[in-house]
């Protein structure tokens, strides 16, 4: 399979203890992701109990904080080596937003768009023979599949899409139990977990 476009890009963080909510306002957000632009800085802010999510629909990039999680997404189709996601996370740990000594554990997400390289490609291939069993010309298959590889914990998902073409949604969470590493390290490993995300789609 092949990545036809990258749909979006995030790092999520998980905290030992709930997030104090009435800390983080709407005016210190904007403050911190502003750029002069006024279309730039366009914006939409939800707030409801255990949620709080600042979504900048021009610049396709939102920061969520749920009870105990922070997520930074960025929907722009760039690759890991031009995202800003690391960037805009370090402003919000920088500006004490949110709590370091708090972090227990960080992951990245991506989901990509792909498409079948070969015209032989075969959907069965989703699936065993006993479920291949239940029924002729299986027209849709999708896979969910968590494992680990070098003590990081994997979640992969392959979601069949519903548009009459052969095109899947390919989702995979790479999750670190561990302290946060610095900022430069954050850097290099959302490179190197959508590489490995691009091995595993060039197998399919």
């Amino acid at each position: 399979m092949k990545i036809e476009a990258i749909k979006n890009i995030n790092i999520t963080i998980s905290f030992s203890s709930s997030l104090n909510h009435l800390l983080i306002s709407q005016k210190d957000l904007l403050e911190l992701f502003k750029t002069g632009d006024p279309q730039k800085d366009l914006h939409t802010f939800i707030e409801a109990p255990g949620l709080k999510v600042l979504i900048f629909p021009n610049r396709q990039k939102d920061i969520v904080f749920e009870a105990n999680r922070v997520l930074v997404n960025e929907k722009t189709g760039v690759r890991p080596e031009e995202s800003k996601i690391i960037d805009n996370f370090q402003k919000l740990i920088e500006k004490n937003i949110i709590e370091r000594d708090k972090i227990i554990a960080y992951g990245f997400n991506y989901d990509v768009l792909v498409f079948p390289e070969s015209e032989d490609f075969d959907i069965n291939n989703f699936v065993g023979s006993k479920i291949s069993a239940i029924g002729e010309n299986i027209k849709s298959a999708g896979v969910n599949l968590a494992f680990d590889k070098n003590n990081i914990k994997y979640i992969l998902e392959i979601k069949p899409l519903g548009n009459g073409k052969q095109k899947f949604l390919v989702h995979l969470n790479a999750h670190f139990g561990k302290e946060l590493p610095s900022f430069e390290e954050l850097k290099k490993e959302v490179v190197i977990q959508f590489k490995e995300l691009e091995e595993i789609i060039k197998k399919i």
